[in-house]
């Protein structure tokens, strides 16, 4: 029982720095001060849970799914990861389209394991899918001008 409890406790610590990074990524924004945000989450989510955003990316969403689950991601912290992914190439559609689109798809790869990990299916992350999906469209548009 006690072994349960350790474990829940890590996982709610975890969805906390998870939150916290999200919350001071959003701070940032709203500050136009993205750039720097992006930076100091980006360092916040290696040194506190050793994920570096920059490999994330470049591994198959199995490969993805692999190391999250190992770095104990439970239901709720891929949706909060995914917003946090979402941010990031939403601030980068108007100077680097691919980099966004990068940022953007791995986003809904993020929110369709979510969907997977929890075995439910959320209005809200619906909208936010869809919401992500339609971005993917502009930066198609963008790159081909």
């Amino acid at each position: 029982m006690e072994h349960r409890d350790l474990i829940k406790d890590e996982i709610e610590q975890l969805s906390k720095v998870l939150g916290k990074i999200l919350s001071d990524l959003l701070g940032l924004k709203s500050n136009g001060q993205i750039e720097q945000g992006i930076s100091i989450t980006n360092s916040q989510l290696k040194t506190n849970l050793n994920i570096d955003i920059e490999d994330l990316l470049t591994l198959s969403k199995d490969e993805m799914k692999k190391q999250l689950v190992e770095q104990k991601m439970a239901v709720g912290h891929f949706e909060i990861l995914a917003k946090y992914l979402k941010e990031i190439g939403e601030s980068k559609m108007s100077n680097d389209g691919i980099t966004a689109k990068s940022f953007l798809t791995r986003s809904l790869e993020l929110l369709d394991l979510e969907d997977e990990v929890s075995n439910t299916l959320s209005f809200e992350r619906y909208g936010l899918k869809s919401k992500i999906e339609t971005m993917l469209q502009h930066c198609g548009r963008n790159d081909n001008q």
